[in-house]
């Protein structure tokens, strides 16, 4: 069985303070696009395994999502997946954690553990603090490290995706914050604290912001690398990937208040 494992994207991202237990509070706004990754599930296997060429497997989030789902309910099952990664890696667009998330949710759908979106997300919190609003399913305005949810309303939008080809490691992008910097955060719906760090470090994001601001506003998501645009509409977007430089990596899809997968999850079952 195939389950998508969708992307998603920061509708702004601010950094307010670095907390006592050397995380930070965020703010942002989450919404999921209608693309992603795609997982696929095998049940008829005598060990779990995770097959995903990019990332080896003993650091692959969904890997860990799997022993520590079998840990928490201690159950003797097994799955192996394939994950088909057209989410890059280090771009800020949630891969690895709406990978965990997808897992998780269909394990315990699948499995019939019953355990409650509180407590899947609380397992998925101990793994990535992204990983909590794949779980949620619905688009969110986040706090403290990004798993304290409250309404908000967000326009369903056609997102154009410039994907420039470099990583960027969350964690040292929170590392590399100095007492300074939050004197220029700012609590508007595009700011993106990361969006100055990221332009000065990285020539791939700068240019690409530099070519991306010259049609429409650009802007980052997360702590990046990759940028995004809204259009009036796919043909537009398309007219713009076609002619658009070679060094990097587009994508034109559609922003979405309701993850995909959670979905068909609802609809279908497994």
């Amino acid at each position: 069985m195939i389950y998508i494992s969708p992307a998603k994207i920061n509708r702004g991202f601010n950094v307010l303070k670095k907390r006592s237990d050397g995380f930070h509070d965020i703010e942002t706004n989450f919404q999921f696009l209608e693309w992603g990754d795609e997982i696929i599930f095998n049940f008829d296997t005598k060990i779990s395994k995770v097959y995903c060429p990019e990332v080896e497997e003993k650091n692959n989030l969904a890997y860990k999502a799997i022993q520590l789902i079998k840990e928490t309910c201690k159950i003797n099952k097994e799955v192996s997946i394939k994950i088909k990664k057209n989410i890059p890696i280090g771009s800020g667009l949630g891969g690895g954690s709406s990978n965990a998330a997808t897992v998780l949710l269909v394990l315990n759908k699948y499995w019939k553990l019953n355990l409650s979106n509180k407590v899947l997300k609380k397992l998925g919190s101990s793994l990535g603090s992204d990983i909590p609003i794949f779980i949620e399913g619905v688009a969110r305005k986040a706090r403290g490290k990004g798993e304290i949810f409250s309404k908000t309303s967000l326009k369903e939008d056609i997102i154009f995706l410039v994907m420039p080809r470099c990583k960027i490691s969350t964690a040292k992008a929170f590392q590399q914050i100095k007492a300074d910097d939050f004197k220029n955060s700012k609590s508007s719906k595009d700011f993106n604290f990361f969006e100055k760090w990221a332009r000065k470090n990285y020539k791939e994001i700068d240019d690409s912001f530099m070519w991306l601001e010259s049609i429409k506003k650009g802007n980052l998501t997360g702590t990046g690398s990759a940028l995004y645009a809204i259009f009036n509409s796919f043909e537009e977007a398309r007219k713009i990937m076609d002619n658009a430089p070679k060094n990097n990596d587009y994508f034109v899809t559609r922003s979405l208040n309701e993850s995909p997968l959670l979905k068909v999850l609802n609809e279908n079952g497994v």
